[in-house]
């Protein structure tokens, strides 16, 4: 591709060398650096990547764009361009969306944000338009999937919820190339502020709701809730968004989309989109729609009163889309989401779920709602990852010895951290009278609940839901908590 073409739409301060050029490819990385390649550096958290513009030269690059002044920079003899933008991560995306040919423009892109619910929404709004016969494509945290133009659906993994620019467009490209029309993306709030998404234009934006996490990288609630608005400063001139009404910072969302259409959903008798007769049981969540396009009785398989703003969520976008009501009543029976109050059952006369509820409001969701179904005892299973906010921590742990009546304390991702001290901050201002055990073993944790628990109790495995690993001093380590559960049952009934 020519450099020109490359680089258009980029917010350029200034260049240095010809700009009539060939690129065989883009990277970030300069250990990947190929002949004729650009090499795009920015100043990053712990890392400058342009003391490695050198190295990079010398592997072939033949254009570098970052973020300073070429004066500023010690630079090889070589004969190269240098292009100098204001934000490099930004330009990785526009760099990635050109080289791609900006497939993403043949798309109707639908965002998903919020601190709980993106990925339940994002799976319920995909198999609305499924059902409704739209070539739709999804794209998550336990994986992205696609309907094509021959209606066959196939999967793919997933390393990142919002995965990297080059990545994502990558993605697009195929979808284009396989019919699809609509895509249904979780947009995590370090995928927006890391510019990944930086150039889309999306045609429906969706506001779950807002809680504490991430703020080992946001530092504050503020930035953590500015990074979240850029999704919705990203609508198009004909954009719609799905806004959850009975949350007060709702109204910051209004102000930043308040000349496009909004729909608004929840238990507000104002909202657009609410529900009624509720009926919560043990095997399915049901209630009345009443909606824009009249009302009408629907029923999922994903349990807990929670569940029914992320179904109103995604009803709205079914409606936006002008979908009937049959498509969005079978999209929302026929959706199970992996480690999503997912239950392990082998014959047991107790319940074991498995969530991926790992901040305090979604650990005090899945509890609450695993409360509704206990005829006796609710036993927690959970921790707190590693190198993550440990604000959290503490708030956790009074959650779990509030709702539940016994919390096993356990690990969850240490990463680098010493997994006993994070279970002491998680108890370390616990109730007198709570009913707890701690065991860093997260094996040993589940056995321990499992062999613990008697007829009618629930057990929750909350934190790691679908993930299939223990981070551990950077390494991952194969474990499935429900794999680990589904093999402790069975030994009892051997």
């Amino acid at each position: 591709m020519k450099l020109r073409t490359l680089l258009h739409g980029l917010n350029i301060v200034t260049t240095t060398g010809p700009l009539d050029l060939d690129i065989t490819g883009i990277v970030s990385d300069n250990r990947e650096v190929k002949l004729g390649n650009a090499f795009v550096c920015y100043q990053g958290i712990s890392v400058d990547s342009h003391s490695f513009i050198p190295d990079a030269i010398q592997k072939g690059a033949v254009i570098v764009i970052g973020e300073k002044p070429i004066a500023e920079l010690t630079v090889p003899t070589q004969q190269f361009t240098y292009v100098q933008v204001p934000n490099g991560r930004r330009a990785i995306s526009l760099l990635a969306a050109n080289w791609h040919e900006n497939p993403a423009k043949q798309l109707k892109l639908i965002g998903i944000t919020g601190t709980n619910g993106k990925t339940s929404t994002a799976h319920l709004i995909y198999a609305i338009l499924k059902a409704s016969g739209r070539k739709v494509a999804l794209i998550g945290t336990v994986g992205h999937r696609y309907t094509n133009a021959r209606g066959t659906e196939k999967q793919l993994p997933a390393f990142l919820t919002t995965p990297d620019a080059f990545a994502l467009h990558a993605l697009f490209k195929q979808f284009v190339e396989e019919g699809v029309e609509y895509v249904t993306m979780e947009t995590s709030s370090q995928g927006l502020a890391l510019q990944r998404l930086a150039g889309l234009s999306f045609d429906t934006a969706v506001f779950t709701n807002f809680t504490q996490d991430h703020l080992d990288y946001h530092q504050t609630m503020e930035e953590y809730l500015k990074a979240k608005l850029m999704l919705f400063e990203q609508l198009g001139d004909d954009g719609v968004a799905v806004l959850n009404v009975d949350l007060p910072v709702t109204k910051r969302f209004w102000h930043v989309c308040a000349d496009l259409k909004r729909l608004m959903y929840g238990f507000n008798l104002q909202a657009d989109l609410r529900p009624g007769d509720v009926e919560l049981s043990r095997s399915r969540l049901a209630f009345t729609a009443f909606t824009p396009s009249g009302k009408f009785p629907v029923a999922l398989r994903l349990l807990g009163e929670y569940n029914i703003y992320n179904a109103l969520a995604a009803i709205a976008v079914g409606v936006r889309y002008n979908c009937s009501i049959a498509a969005i009543q079978e999209g929302l029976a026929a959706t199970v989401v992996p480690g999503r109050f997912e239950r392990v059952d082998r014959g047991q006369d107790f319940a074991v779920i498995v969530d991926y509820a790992h901040t305090p409001d979604g650990l005090e969701n899945i509890l609450t709602a695993a409360k509704h179904i206990t005829e006796r005892q609710l036993i927690s299973v959970f921790g707190c990852g590693g190198d993550r906010d440990n604000g959290k921590r503490p708030k956790m742990g009074n959650i779990s010895a509030r709702i539940a009546d016994y919390s096993v304390i356990t690990s969850d991702n240490p990463r680098t951290e010493d997994p006993d001290e994070i279970i002491a901050q998680i108890v370390s201002n616990l109730p007198h009278d709570a009913k707890y055990v701690c065991i860093s073993e997260r094996r040993e944790a589940i056995q321990h609940a499992i062999a613990a628990a008697k007829s009618g109790d629930v057990i929750v495995i909350a934190g790691k839901g679908h993930e299939d690993y223990q981070e551990i001093h950077g390494e991952r380590f194969p474990f499935d908590d429900r794999v680990v559960a589904a093999d402790f049952l069975r030994m009892m009934s051997e």
